[in-house]
């Protein structure tokens, strides 16, 4: 399975973080930049924690954490799109896409509320489908989809190795956990709840 959708917070972001800066052979982005500046490349937690002015990982970024995964040896490649403002705005941003990039989304809290977190790739199949509308993406024969699909499990795996509950088919991990007990509303529906 491509996707998957837990909650997650503070250190539990650091942790997967972590994992992905050590363990896994991919190149890390964000989904879109700053105003009017390029796209970040993260190649260290110390590089999130400037990028996202993060003092204390038991208080989360801001607005989440949402990221772009390449993985090395899938080869294919990145592609930083413009996206120009309307004048009244002003300026510009980039957002990066690639067909077989990994998202990895990590919400944060907001109003006392915890979205869930996910992943997801694209499959060749969906990619072939979509092709001919993109070509600025490049050729999707490009990708080694096999290597997206296994760094993507790896990924999935760790998540699910970190949880300690699970609603539905969302994986809960410590700490948000530990914020559900400090009165903080998870995006679940607790009738729901397998244990």
């Amino acid at each position: 399975m491509p996707n998957c959708d837990f909650l997650a917070a503070g250190p539990d972001h650091k942790t997967i973080l972590q994992f992905v800066v050590k363990e896994l052979d991919c190149r890390i982005y964000e989904l879109a930049s700053e105003h009017n500046q390029s796209i970040c490349r993260f190649r260290s937690i110390a590089d999130f924690e400037q990028h996202y002015g993060i003092t204390d990982w038991s208080r989360s970024a801001k607005n989440g954490l949402l990221l772009q995964l390449h993985p090395t040896k899938a080869g294919g490649r990145l592609v930083k799109k413009r996206i120009d403002f309307t004048p009244k705005i002003g300026g510009f941003r980039y957002d990066a896409e690639g067909w077989g990039l990994i998202q990895l989304y990590l919400e944060s809290p907001r109003d006392r509320k915890l979205r869930a977190s996910h992943t997801n790739h694209n499959s060749e199949r969906r990619a072939l489908a979509w092709e001919d509308t993109y070509p600025e993406l490049g050729r999707v024969a490009d990708w080694n989809w096999a290597e997206v699909t296994s760094v993507s499990r790896r990924l999935n795996r760790f998540i699910r190795g970190l949880a300690v509950d699970k609603s539905g088919s969302r994986y809960i991990l410590p700490y948000a956990a530990h914020l559900e007990q400090s009165g903080v509303v998870l995006d679940i529906a607790r009738n729901w709840r397998n244990k």
